[in-house]
């Protein structure tokens, strides 16, 4: 229940409280009549009626009365009318009047000047805790592990405290609904006894990134802090929570709460308590440096979470460029990009007919997903993004290399290996696939958030890339390149790692512009399923096709049905049935794909 503490600075004997009451009454110097008239007889300064209060809804409402002749001081300011909340003071003359409320902590937050202003006791034994922190960075292996040590080296700390604990501030959490994690937690002398902080306490410091302190009035030792206030914190009547400052750490914050070895009835008694504001300032600082090292954890992470995307070299070229932050590293950037698109076939049949068994379909997908990613990254490349069950990676940023085009024809003929040889172990049962590989301008780096770390590219060499793996299908190859992927394997054919082959010049469904694909092969005697013969034999029938002769027409078909099973000679032949007359007019040598 609430009451008001009247006392008199010059002689503390002269005092009394009073249960405030609800509804209006007044105070003065003299008594009056009646109940409603609580008089300070011993203080000239205060008239015969001076004020007039009101207690409601947890607040004391203070009215100066105009026939009053000295001020009402609140906050060391006169005021005519202000609002006293629980545990707070205002004063006439040389009487300070304090609201006491059983229910609700005195509280006392303090800023970050203030608190290097505090000196400590038991400087010793604090000094001590802080010096083993930086230790503790190198003792843990986790932030699990760093939490714990944290809320131990608080115990040592803070000689007072009984429980300390690592506490964190949801974030569905709403001013009405506040929901508190306790991600760390420890009790003097061990044992794990349920801890539950006060949300109010924690949700203000970290909101207002303050240190604040709550003592409940311990004039009372059957009293118990308020459910408001407190959650079930067992027989503590002081806590304490220190924010958690740095960025990577919003919501954070440091908690401890203990039992008090003496009296403490009103907030001048908290602010003049050296031993609680030094536990307050030992508290933050351990806030402080805990934040550091959570800074290095997540930074770990973070690089952790970027070596999934990108391949060992490219995250030492971004992790290596200490002259600008990470944001600025991987920035949006024009740049030339070689871009690989790869896409499972058959995955959807699999899970709606081949397989009753969804985990079995997923790990199976997931598996694939690896191939493919695995042979990116192997390759210097980014992953830039899964679309289902096809993924994307690119090469060229943050910096254009003069091999990316190698590389990423590299990473083509390797996830076409890798499938290769999986379908040999299942024996025909594993994902078919297809592989576009395109080069050209584009604008690659990071999409979204610093925090989601996505990492993209953007331009219609993505665009020729995913439409190059949609003709695989049509013509029936795994892997097909554009001319500038071509015509640079081309100019290293002697190197000895891949080999093209022209298939056709089309202009794709939806584009306005032809296009000149080739068929990505490996070097002979490597698993190739097209031999060097058959490969010149099919250029020289292209050639033929490409002429637009009827005579020339005539001599490619000769040539083309030699190539039996072979997906690009089937598909020239097919076309050319179409026109049985010999090239139909205006002929470019142009295929117009009507799908996609």
């Amino acid at each position: 229940m609430a009451e008001l503490e009247a006392h008199f600075e010059n002689d503390r004997s002269l005092t009394w409280r009073h249960m405030l009451p609800a509804g209006q009454f007044t105070l003065g110097r003299l008594p009056g009549d009646g109940n409603e008239m609580w008089a300070t007889p011993w203080d000239n300064f205060i008239s015969r009626k001076h004020a007039t209060l009101q207690w409601q809804s947890g607040r004391l409402l203070v009215q100066k009365l105009a026939s009053a002749g000295n001020p009402v001081f609140y906050k060391g300011v006169p005021a005519d009318e202000f609002v006293v909340l629980p545990n707070e003071q205002f004063r006439i003359g040389n009487t300070v009047f304090t609201v006491i409320d059983e229910g609700a902590p005195i509280e006392l937050s303090v800023g970050p000047k203030e608190l290097r202003q505090i000196r400590f006791e038991n400087a010793d034994q604090r000094v001590e805790a802080l010096a083993a922190l930086p230790e503790i960075l190198r003792q843990s292996p986790d932030e699990a592990s760093l939490e714990q040590q944290v809320v131990e080296a608080l115990l040592r700390g803070v000689p007072n405290a009984d429980r300390a604990a690592v506490v964190r501030v949801l974030a569905e959490s709403t001013e009405s609904d506040v929901r508190v994690a306790v991600t760390a937690a420890a009790q003097r002398g061990g044992g794990a006894a349920e801890f539950r902080p006060s949300r109010k306490l924690v949700h203000d410091a970290v909101r207002r990134r303050l240190s604040t302190l709550h003592v409940w009035n311990t004039s009372d030792s059957r009293q118990t802090p308020d459910s408001k206030f407190s959650l079930s914190d067992p027989g503590a009547d002081w806590a304490l929570c220190a924010p958690l400052l740095d960025d990577a750490s919003t919501g954070y914050g440091l908690y401890v709460s203990g039992r008090m070895s003496r009296e403490v009835k009103t907030s001048d008694s908290v602010i003049r308590d050296a031993e609680l504001r030094g536990d307050l300032r030992f508290a933050q600082l351990t806030a402080d440096i805990f934040g550091t090292l959570r800074q290095v954890y997540v930074l770990q992470r973070r690089q952790s979470l970027l070596l999934r995307f990108v391949s060992p070299r490219v995250a030492r070229e971004l992790l290596t460029d200490t002259s600008r932050p990470v944001d600025q590293v991987i920035e949006k950037r024009p740049t030339d990009a070689t871009v690989l698109f790869c896409d499972l076939r058959g995955s959807s049949k699999f899970v709606e007919g081949g397989s009753s068994d969804l985990d079995q379909s997923w790990d199976a997908v997931s598996e694939a997903l690896a191939l493919m990613t695995d042979a990116i990254i192997q390759f210097d490349g980014v992953i830039g993004d899964f679309q289902g069950d096809a993924a994307m990676g690119f090469w060229g940023w943050p910096q254009a290399a003069e091999d990316q085009i190698e590389q990423a024809t590299r990473a083509a003929l390797a996830i076409q290996k890798h499938f290769t040889r999986a379908a040999r172990k299942s024996g025909g049962q594993a994902f078919a696939f297809g592989v576009g590989v395109a080069h050209g301008p584009a604008i690659a780096g990071r999409l979204g958030s610093i925090d989601q770390i996505k990492l993209g590219v953007f331009g219609p060499v993505v665009n020729l890339a995913a439409r190059l793996e949609g003709m695989t299908k049509q013509f029936r190859v795994p892997i097909l390149v554009d001319e500038n992927v071509a015509a640079y394997v081309a100019s290293k054919r002697h190197c000895g790692w891949a080999r093209v082959r022209r298939v056709a010049k089309v202009r794709p469904a939806g584009m306005g512009t032809a296009v000149q694909i080739s068929e990505l092969l490996p070097p002979v005697g490597q698993d190739s399923c097209l031999p060097e013969p058959k490969r010149l034999d099919y250029e020289s029938a292209l050639e033929a096709f490409l002429a637009g002769t009827n005579k020339r027409w005539e001599d490619a078909e000769k040539k083309l049905k030699f190539l039996s099973q072979d997906g690009p000679s089937e598909f020239l032949l097919q076309y050319m049935r179409l026109y049985p007359k010999g090239p139909p007019d205006g002929w470019d040598g142009v295929i117009a794909l009507e799908k996609k």
